[in-house]
């Protein structure tokens, strides 16, 4: 029997609620996916047999880890009615969602849940986890669908909404599968059966309350349609009725141990998850540490390089300070040298000048003594003159 929980709402009878309309909000089978025409939608047929008016927010792209949340903000900023009017909210998805976002389907269903009791405060709300077909999936892919609806189903529990599970409702049957999780009409017409007679239970009315249907079948499936109809009722109704609490409360006691183990489940996988990460940062940790390594390697190499480096930068260095006192001492020998040769030049020019004086004295005294030869040649003429006469 689906989980009753607790609201702020005032209550008519257990879940019951007053109010004209439900919101429904969810991924594409809630969209109408698989279905003929909106008409034999899943959300429409409930709506009609709940008698509500029915607003439907659903995206078929959506799902519960992406998505789920954006559409009840949608709702929420529909203006266009009296949000104090809607009697339920039925939230509704799961099997689109892959394993490895379980933890993001956990915190996002809660917020789903919170999201619509903010928007519609008087409505009950309901978490229908899973609804679609199972045909197809392989082993992994089934168990990896109970911990994501076990897990939603949690979530919803915890919240205080009604919790749902629509998952065996279509199970691997083809008949109700149009392709991959997506019912055809018949297919959406026993989802939206479970989740009316959810909200009947909800609302504390008798098991066999009748629940008249207002959708008709084309000619010729007529007859097929309406004993699988029936016979979906019946597995639904016998359910509900093991479950039943008796004099000992043995089904809520059933009822609670399969929640719990629900529950253990899901946190089981999360355990996996969450050791699988640890493992995956242990790697990446191992991965840094080496690359770590590698580059003190490098950096021990280069030091060393370094090393070698600065070593024969020093023999360099020394080699250029010999060159430079070498060149020094040649310098200040070549400076020596330029002053002896200065000293030398001084002197050479000294002589010069002596020699100059003494070419000029010897010519000042030969011009004297070619003077005094002459005076002398005249002399001797004018004496031999004076003697001839």
């Amino acid at each position: 029997m689906p989980t009753a929980g607790p609201s702020a709402a005032p209550l008519l009878r257990s879940g019951a609620r007053a109010g004209t309309i439900i919101v429904w909000i969810g991924g594409p089978i809630t969209a109408g996916g698989g279905a003929s025409t909106p008409a034999n939608r899943m959300s429409s047929i409930a709506s009609r047999d709940l008698g509500l008016t029915e607003k439907n927010y659903a995206a078929s792209t959506a799902t519960v880890s992406n998505g789920l949340v954006t559409r009840c903000y949608a709702a929420r900023d529909d203006k266009s009615y009296d949000h104090n009017q809607v009697a339920y909210v039925a939230l509704a998805g799961g099997l689109e969602d892959p394993v490895s976002a379980l933890p993001t389907v956990i915190y996002k269903a809660r917020d789903a849940v919170n999201e619509c009791r903010k928007a519609f405060p008087s409505a009950r709300i309901i978490w229908a986890a899973g609804p679609g077909s199972l045909a197809g999936m392989d082993d992994t892919q089934l168990a990896d669908s109970t911990t994501i609806v076990s897990a939603i189903l949690g979530q919803a529990r915890q919240a205080g909404a009604l919790a749902v599970n629509l998952r065996t409702v279509l199970g691997t049957d083809t008949s109700m599968q149009s392709s991959g999780i997506l019912p055809n009409d018949v297919g959406h017409e026993a989802l939206a059966e479970a989740i009316v007679e959810a909200i009947e239970d909800d609302r504390a009315e008798p098991v066999d309350t009748p629940i008249t249907p207002t959708r008709n079948y084309s000619s010729g499936l007529t007859d097929w349609a309406s004993r699988q109809v029936e016979a979906t009722r019946k597995r639904e109704a016998e359910k509900r009725e093991a479950n039943r609490p008796t004099g000992t409360e043995l089904g809520g006691v059933t009822q609670k141990l399969d929640e719990l183990t629900q529950q253990q489940g899901v946190q089981q996988v999360l355990l996996e998850q969450q050791q699988d990460e640890l493992d995956e940062h242990q790697q990446e940790l191992e991965q840094q540490q080496q690359k770590l390594q590698s580059q003190q390697n490098q950096l021990t190499q280069h030091q060393q390089e370094l090393e070698v480096q600065q070593k024969s930068l020093k023999t360099a260095q020394d080699a250029i300070q010999k060159a430079q006192e070498q060149l020094a001492k040649i310098v200040g020998d070549q400076g020596d040298q330029v002053n002896t040769l200065k000293t030398l030049t001084e002197s050479l020019r000294t002589t010069d000048e002596k020699i100059d004086t003494v070419q000029r004295t010897l010519w000042e005294n030969q011009q004297k003594l070619d003077n005094r030869i002459d005076k002398l040649a005249e002399r001797v003429q004018k004496l031999e003159n004076g003697t001839s006469a």
